[in-house]
């Protein structure tokens, strides 16, 4: 072959294997979630101005994973999550119970804490691979500290209908007119799960609409049983509770769920009341903690099909009673469950809206940005191989 035709044989050589070279890398065609449609209103809200509070940043977003086959591995690999038995833990209790952990090699084992905040120090130390909880100073002051917890999914939302968070008053201080609006509440005895926290953020933001301040009312830390109790004596005027609890104060008489109080009101339209959380040493188990999101995932979309669509509910229920301190079936017909986002997105601008009240009430003073505590991979990946919901 002379020369020129060596040549020619070169350039077209080339032109073929960037072209393979450029199909290669070409990204794939990543699927979009379908907006879910919200539960249905069981209880009236009146409308409220959402309150002014900085945008939230957004999340630094991973790039994006190609999806492949989630080839079952033929050993489990143990999970540990830790969970105080709240109903908005459903995604880890139905991807268990119906085995969508095991379909992705996974073992997921239940442990049971009595609050969030006590699962920070083993998440810290990796006894704890998973956890539910909520953004709190014991949260950010472990990442301060260089332990490289994450928060990954959400847990627990309160939207229009599902309000499961609730900021009830004591029912003859309604009825008598005493308490009609946001500024009647100056002077009165309002109770909390725990004191610099969520809950007291709520209670600032709720004042702040009628531009008053969370030292117009007396603040008491109280547990929600205590609560039931202190209602009937009058011990308090107002509390930030959480189902059942709500629907039992309701029931009994002692308390009324009051417009203005509804947490997706008071936040804007929706309220993140918890969030999954990562150890360290699992989301560096980059696998294990993509495959555990793909169990999560299904199970929260079983949820949806049963608490917003009416699909298959009674079976979700039996999970949720067996695995829940809620025991009572029926129970499920008159509580105003969570709302769980079936692609375990973060609601970011209401985690941002309690972040931002910690920095200004000093109760978390390092230089931690909620980008920095957030990681979407996860949540991208099961989506990516899930598909969308519809």
């Amino acid at each position: 072959m002379n020369s020129f035709g060596k040549a020619t044989t070169w350039i077209i050589g080339s032109m073929l294997l960037l072209t393979l070279l450029a199909a290669a890398c070409s990204p794939a065609a990543t699927p979009t979630a379908a907006p879910t449609k919200a539960p249905a209103a069981t209880s009236p809200t009146q409308a409220a101005p959402a309150p002014t509070a900085a945008a939230a940043p957004k999340p630094t977003v991973a790039a994006a994973v190609t999806p492949t086959a989630l080839a079952k591995p033929t050993t489990l690999t143990t999970v540990k999550f830790g969970s105080p038995g709240s109903v908005s833990d459903a995604g880890v209790y139905v991807g268990v119970e119906r085995g969508y952990f095991k379909d992705v090699g996974l073992d997921v084992q239940v442990l049971p804490f009595q609050s969030g905040p006590l699962m920070v120090a083993p998440l810290a130390s990796g006894d704890l691979d998973v956890a539910g909880g909520s953004i709190s100073t014991a949260l950010l002051n472990a990442i301060d500290r260089g332990v490289a917890l994450k928060m990954v999914a959400g847990k627990g939302s309160n939207i229009k209908g599902a309000d499961f968070s609730w900021v009830i008053v004591r029912k003859d201080l309604v009825d008598s007119g005493k308490v009609k609006d946001i500024k009647d509440l100056k002077g009165l005895k309002v109770a909390v799960g725990s004191l610099k926290s969520g809950a007291e953020a709520i209670i600032y933001y709720l004042m702040k609409q009628a531009g008053m301040n969370i030292s117009d009312v007396d603040l008491i830390a109280m547990g929600y049983p205590d609560m039931l109790t202190a209602f009937s004596t009058k011990g308090i005027d107002v509390g930030m509770i959480i189902e059942p609890s709500v629907n039992a104060a309701v029931e009994q008489g002692l308390a009324v769920r009051w417009a203005p109080g509804a947490t997706s009101v008071i936040y804007g339209g929706e309220y993140m009341a918890a969030e999954l959380v990562y150890s360290e040493q699992f989301t560096k188990n980059t696998d294990a903690a993509r495959r555990f999101m793909v169990g999560y995932v299904k199970g929260m979309r079983d949820y949806n099909d049963a608490f917003v669509k009416g699909i298959n509910k009674a079976a979700l229920v039996s999970i949720l009673t067996k695995a829940t301190s809620q025991k009572d079936p029926a129970l499920y017909d008159k509580m105003l469950m969570p709302y769980l986002n079936p692609d375990g997105k973060i609601h970011m601008p209401s985690v941002g809206m309690d972040f931002d009240y910690f920095k200004q009430m000093g109760y978390y003073t390092g230089n931690l940005t909620l980008p920095g505590i957030v990681d979407t991979q996860f949540t991208d990946y099961a989506v990516q191989q899930l598909g969308a919901y519809k």
